[in-house]
């Protein structure tokens, strides 16, 4: 039995003495288990130290996603694994580790997360970059999105590190430090400038995974194979200055405001794509009949008007390209017209969708008035194969507890940047995540549970054991 499933053994066997153990249990727990203390140190060695750790570096700025990006270097580099440092033409690093097995291998597998996180906001309850611990669950910017999935990566690739006589193909640990902002100097960099780190690239795991649990058990794993694309626009309007007690119809607010409006009037375009249908059904037989009737009868609700009434709750996004306004600039004082007014809007485009002509209609919406600059955008990309003996091997692994969908999600993520060059990318969280810590991704109080975090990592090891390795 490896260290970690020893440890998480003595937890779950003794879940009340969890939360009260004593100092002498924990040091009889290290005894036995000599692994856990790699070598003589007197920082912890578990991935719940490491996550709390992680999650205390506030990297929503570039400088702190730079400096978490730098904590798991140096526990790399405590753990004898050499790295490379890559930093990008915008002076964002990403963190490359590659463990090579000991004879011929063609192909790789690449571990990707991002340690860059949203800014908090507004609305905590607890402090966002403490990685307290309150009654069983773990608090903090990017418990969910995304750090927890890159310790559980961290965790199974230094395990691994000690097994390389065991390995079957190349494992790679990647961290990039953009995601949130668009992954051009991340993932998107890294595939343009060194195509050589996934030459032989078979899958690269990250996050976009999406699993159905009840009753804290999996009832599904969903790993995603497809996705929308981004169409991130800044509208501006420019208009004629003055003081606000005068009437003036032509201000810079007035011109943005009237253009959004007929942007958000837009008659509502649904349709069922290949992705959205392959997922749905995948998964209909094991969701609630409601569910499935929907699912049944798709095709007869698109052929009438408002199919959106007859949509479970959150549908809709599947089915359409959406459109957020999601940030609004403009003047600061309350009696002065401002000479320019802006608005950032993110569009999510189905996969099939023509990005030119969406365009042209937004610009015809929005009239001359408001000029539009495009922040980020991608190509159409297929979606990856299911049929290969990699996604075989995580159907296989992680079917002994529950059956594999491949999902198609209605938001982004560095996926895109892989699938974009043939190369196989799968959203897979190895959390089963219940409803409430899934409302905290890019909201207050984000957050996982203790016991749902050292499972993941557990069932993380296991892909990795059953996948990569003999």
């Amino acid at each position: 039995m490896d260290s970690f499933a020893l440890y998480r053994k003595h937890r779950l066997l003794n879940s009340t003495a969890t939360v009260r153990a004593s100092v002498t249990a924990l040091l009889l727990l290290l005894t036995l288990t000599p692994a856990l203390v790699r070598g003589a140190r007197s920082h912890p060695e578990l991935p719940l130290e490491w996550l709390q750790d992680y999650l205390r570096i506030d990297s929503s700025t570039p400088a702190g996603a730079a400096e978490a990006a730098a904590f798991l270097r140096t526990i790399l580099h405590r753990h004898g694994i050499a790295t490379r440092w890559l930093v990008s033409p915008a002076g964002r690093p990403s963190l490359y580790a590659g463990l090579v097995p000991e004879g011929e291998v063609e192909e790789t597998v690449v571990l990707l997360h991002h340690a860059d996180v949203v800014p908090p906001g507004s609305g905590w309850t607890r402090e966002p970059f403490e990685g307290e611990i309150k009654e069983g669950t773990l608090f903090g910017r990017g418990a969910v999105d995304d750090k927890s999935l890159g310790i559980a990566h961290l965790w199974a690739f230094i395990e691994a590190s000690r097994q390389t006589e065991r390995l079957t193909r190349k494992l790679v640990f990647l961290v990039v430090t953009d995601e949130e902002t668009g992954g051009a100097q991340g993932s998107g960099w890294l595939v343009e400038s060194h195509p050589d780190l996934f030459r032989d690239a078979v899958a690269v795991l990250g996050e976009g995974g999406m699993n159905r649990v009840r009753g804290g058990r999996v009832v599904w794993w969903g790993v995603e194979v497809a996705q929308k694309r981004p169409l991130w626009i800044r509208a501006t309007a420019s208009g004629r200055p003055g003081h606000g007690s005068t009437l003036n119809l032509h201000t810079a607010p007035h011109r943005l405001i009237r253009g959004l409006n007929r942007l958000l009037d837009r008659p509502l375009d649904f349709r069922i794509t290949p992705e959205a249908r392959r997922y749905l059904e995948a998964v209909a037989p094991m969701e609630p009949r409601g569910f499935q009737e929907v699912v049944a009868n798709m095709d007869e609700i698109f052929a009438n008007p408002e199919p959106a009434t007859r949509l479970m709750p959150g549908m809709p996004s599947y089915f359409l390209d959406s459109i957020q306004i999601n940030g609004l600039e403009s003047g600061e004082r309350l009696n002065a017209a401002p000479e320019q007014a802006s608005a950032l809007i993110d569009i999510r485009l189905l996969p099939d969708s023509d990005e030119e002509e969406f365009l042209h209609e937004i610009r015809e919406l929005v009239g001359a008035e408001v000029e539009l600059e495009v922040l980020l955008s991608a190509p159409r990309s297929p979606a990856s194969p299911t049929d290969t003996p990699f996604f075989q091997c995580l159907e296989e692994v992680l079917g002994r507890r529950a059956p594999v969908a491949p999902t198609f999600i209605p938001g982004i993520t560095d996926a895109r940047y892989f699938r974009q060059r043939d190369i196989p990318a799968y959203g897979f969280s190895p959390f089963m995540l219940d409803s409430a810590s899934l409302r905290g991704i890019h909201g207050p109080n984000e957050r996982i549970p203790v016991e749902v975090f050292e499972a993941g990592v557990a069932e993380l090891e296991s892909v990795i054991s059953g996948c990569v390795m003999e």
